[in-house]
C-alpha cells in the first residue's frame, strides 16, 4: 500500500488516519475541544473551535493543522449548507487565497479533485450539455465538460507549482492528514512525489477526451517505452494542449528525473511502472506489445532483488494471460495455446521471490485465476429411446470428470431447483443414480478451456438429469458441477402460432391420436410462486394435427403430449400471444420455414446436413400448404453474429 489521499470528511477522499499523539501538542487542547462538542452533537460549536484552530495554524505557518482545520470546515459546511458539495467547491477559493505553500499546494489538489467528483456524479447531465461561447458563470451547473476539465487541469498542475519547495518537503510533516501505507516513505517520500501522483491519477485517464481536435496528441514515438534515463531525455511536443496524455507524460518525465539518481530505487521504479501500464493502455504503434513486454524484461533483469521487479513480472505475466485468455475457444493449431502457462511460470517466480510484495500478492491472486477449475456442459434437450447421445464439455484445469445419469420427473424437478433456498446441489447429489462413470478429458496441461464429446449410453423414455462433477463423491465442498435436464421421447412437436404437428422424432411421420394435456402457467402475487393447473386437452388427428384454441388474454402455457408407449412434457412454456395474432393476422399468412439438422452439435470441420419445409398459412388459419418452388438465402453465422 501506498499513502495516496488526504483527509476530507464525508467528501469521498480520504479518511483521518492521525492520532492524537501525532498532533502538534499546542493543539492538542482545541481538538479535543472539537471532539467533545461533536460527541453532544453541538456542530456550531465544532465549528467555531475549527475555526479558532484554523487561524492560530496560519498564524504558527502550520500546513498539516491548516490543511486538517480547513478539511473539517467543510465538513461541516456539508452537515448544515444547501447544496454544501458545489459551493464547497468554490468555498475552497477562500482558503487558498489565505493559505502559502506547501499548503496552498494541498488545496489546490484537493479542489481539483471535488471538480473531478463533480463531473462522476454528473456525468449523466454533463455529456449532453452544449458549449456555451462565453463561459463567465460562477455557478458550476452552467458549465460545460470542457470548461471543467480545463479548471481540474488548471488546478492539478497549479499544485505543483514552487516545485523546489515541494522536492524538498518531507512527507513526515504531513502525518496527521495522510493514511498511510506500508510503503508510504519509500514511494512517496516528498511531498512533490504525493502531488504529482494525485495529479497522475487524473491524467493518465481519457477523461477529457470527447472533443477531439485535428491536432490531438497520440502516444505513438516508440521512446515511451523506453528505459527511464532515456524516456526523461525524450522531448515530446504538441499543439493539443488540453490533452491530460500529454501532461500526464510531461508529469511522468519529472518524476522519473527527480528520482533518477536515488540510492534507492524505490520511487522511481513504482512511477516507471505506472509510466508503462500507462503508455501500453493508450499506445498506437503497431508494435506496442513487444515493447511494452521489453521494458518489463528490462526492469526486472536490471533490478532482480528489488520487490518492484515481481510487479513488473505480474503485469508480463498479465500480457501473456490476456493473450491466451482472447484466444481460449481457438480450437486446434492455436498459436496462443501455451500463452496462460508462460502466465502461470511468471506468477510462480514472482511469487516465490517477493510474496509479500505488491507484485508478489497479485501474482497469487492472478495464480488463483489461472488454477480455477471449471466445467460447463451442453447437450441436446430431447433425445432418441434407446440410442447413445452426446454432450458437448467444457471443460479447464479439469482432467477427469464424473458423471451420474438419474432418473426424474417434472414434479421433482420443481421440488429440487425451487428458489427458497441454496440446497438445489444437495438435493440433486442425494439422488441414486441408474448409471456413474468417469471420462479421461485430454489434457494438454495449458490451463486452457477445452471442449470434448462425451457418451451417454442408451436410455429409456423418460426424464433424466446428467451430472458431472470434478470429485467423484459428487461433494459439495471445493468442487465443479454441471447439470442438464434430457428429455428421451420419440415425440416431437412443431408449431405456427396456434396450429400444432405432432411427429415421430426420428421418421417424421405423424403421430395419430396422441394425448395433449395443456397446463397453464400463472403467477401468485400471494404467496410469490409459479403455479400450473390442468386447462384443456387434445387429440391428434391421423396428421398429427391439432389447433391450440385462442383466448383473449396471453397466456404461458406447457404441453404434456402422451402416446401409448411414451410421454413428452418439456419444462419450458409456449407463449401464446394472441394479442399479436389479432392486431395482425396479415403476418400469419406469410411463408414460414422450418429447418431441420441431423444434430445440435457438430465437431469441428464436420459437414452438416439440413432440409427445410416452407410452408404457408391458409386465410382461415386452420389450414397450411408446403410452398413449392421457392428460393431463398441460407446463411451460417458464428456465435458473434459474423
Amino acid at each position: 500500500m501506498i499513502c495516496k489521499k488526504l483527509l476530507l470528511w464525508l467528501m469521498g477522499l480520504a479518511i483521518f488516519s492521525g492520532t492524537m499523539a501525532q498532533i502538534n501538542n499546542n493543539y492538542n487542547t482545541n481538538w479535543k475541544s472539537v471532539e467533545a462538542a461533536e460527541k453532544k452533537g453541538l456542530t456550531k460549536t465544532a465549528q467555531s473551535e475549527v475555526n479558532t484552530i484554523y487561524k492560530l495554524a496560519i498564524k504558527d505557518n502550520n500546513d498539516a493543522q491548516q490543511i486538517k482545520a480547513c478539511m473539517y470546515l467543510i465538513r461541516y459546511r456539508n452537515m448544515v449548507e444547501e447544496n454544501s458539495r458545489e459551493n464547497n467547491i468554490f468555498f475552497v477559493d477562500t482558503l487558498i487565497v489565505k493559505a502559502t505553500s506547501p499548503a496552498k499546494n494541498i488545496l489546490q489538489s484537493m479542489q481539483a479533485e471535488m471538480f473531478w467528483q463533480f463531473i462522476q456524479n454528473n456525468r449523466w447531465k454533463l455529456y449532453n450539455r452544449t458549449k456555451l461561447t462565453a463561459e463567465k458563470s460562477n455557478d458550476i451547473n452552467t458549465w460545460s465538460l470542457d470548461k471543467l476539465h480545463q479548471t481540474i487541469t488548471g488546478l492539478y498542475k497549479a499544485s505543483l507549482q514552487n516545485n523546489t519547495l515541494l522536492k524538498t518537503t518531507l512527507m513526515t510533516a504531513f502525518e496527521p492528514i495522510i493514511i498511510k501505507g506500508e510503503n508510504t516513505r519509500e514511494l512517496r517520500p516528498y511531498l512533490f512525489d504525493f502531488l504529482a501522483h494525485r495529479a497522475l491519477e487524473y491524467f493518465i485517464t481519457d477523461e477529457n477526451d470527447l472533443t477531439k481536435p485535428a491536432y490531438q496528441f497520440t502516444l505513438k514515438d516508440e521512446k515511451i517505452f523506453a528505459p527511464a534515463a532515456v524516456f526523461v531525455a525524450t522531448k515530446f511536443a504538441t499543439n493539443d494542449s488540453a490533452s491530460l496524455q500529454f501532461h500526464a507524460i510531461q508529469l511522468l518525465q519529472d518524476l522519473l528525473q527527480f528520482h533518477l539518481n536515488d540510492r534507492k530505487p524505490d520511487a522511481l521504479l513504482d512511477a516507471d511502472l505506472i509510466r508503462l501500464r500507462f503508455v501500453n493502455q493508450y499506445g498506437v504503434m503497431s508494435n506496442k506489445e513487444q515493447l511494452y513486454e521489453a521494458a518489463l524484461k528490462n526492469i526486472e533483469e536490471k533490478y532482480p532483488n528489488n520487490p518492484a521487479s515481481a510487479q513488473a513480472m505480474f503485469l508480463r505475466a498479465s500480457v501473456y494471460y490476456d493473450k491466451g485468455n482472447e484466444h481460449m475457444e481457438d480450437g486446434d493449431n492455436n498459436p496462443y495455446q501455451y500463452e496462460i502457462k508462460r502466465a502461470k511460470e511468471l506468477c510462480d517466480m514472482a511469487y516465490a521471490k517477493f510474496p509479500k510484495s505488491e507484485g508478489g500478492i497479485n501474482a497469487a491472486n492472478l495464480l488463483q485465476t489461472i488454477l480455477q477449475p471449471m466445467l460447463q456442459m451442453e447437450t441436446e434437450k430431447v433425445n432418441l429411446p434407446n440410442q447413445p447421445f452426446r454432450s458437448l464439455v467444457k471443460y479447464k484445469n479439469s482432467p477427469i470428470v464424473y458423471f451420474r445419469i438419474i432418473k426424474t420427473s417434472n414434479d421433482e424437478i420443481k421440488r429440487i431447483e425451487r428458489n427458497e433456498d441454496n440446497k438445489m446441489w444437495q438435493r440433486m447429489v442425494a439422488l441414486t443414480p441408474v448409471k456413474s462413470w468417469q471420462v479421461a478429458m485430454p489434457d494438454p496441461k495449458d490451463f486452457m478451456l477445452h471442449a470434448a464429446e462425451i457418451k451417454t449410453d442408451a436410455m429409456g423414455s423418460g426424464t433424466y438429469y446428467l451430472l458431472a462433477s470434478l470429485d467423484n463423491t459428487f461433494s459439495l465442498a471445493k468442487n465443479r458441477f454441471a447439470k442438464q435436464v434430457v428429455y428421451v421421447s420419440n415425440i416431437a412437436s412443431v408449431n405456427t402460432g396456434n396450429d400444432y404437428y405432432l411427429l415421430h422424432r426420428e421418421t417424421g411421420m405423424p403421430l395419430q391420436n396422441a394425448k395433449v394435456q395443456v397446463w397453464e402457467n400463472n403467477y401468485n402475487y400471494n404467496n410469490s410462486t409459479n403455479e400450473n393447473k390442468k386447462a384443456e386437452t387434445y387429440t391428434s388427428d391421423k396428421n398429427g394435427h391439432f389447433i391450440l384454441a385462442s383466448t383473449k388474454e396471453n397466456r404461458n402455457v406447457t404441453m404434456q403430449i402422451s402416446t401409448a408407449n411414451d410421454e413428452l412434457h418439456l419444462l419450458e412454456n409456449n407463449y401464446s400471444d394472441n394479442y399479436y395474432n389479432n392486431i395482425y393476422p396479415e403476418e400469419n399468412n406469410k411463408p414460414a420455414t422450418w429447418l431441420f439438422m441431423d444434430r445440435s452439435i457438430y465437431r469441428l470441420g464436420q459437414n452438416i446436413y439440413f432440409k427445410g419445409i416452407i410452408v404457408q398459412q391458409q386465410k382461415d388459419a386452420n389450414k397450411s400448404s408446403v410452398v413449392s418452388n421457392f428460393t431463398t438465402t441460407i446463411q451460417l453465422k458464428d456465435a458473434n453474429g459474423k
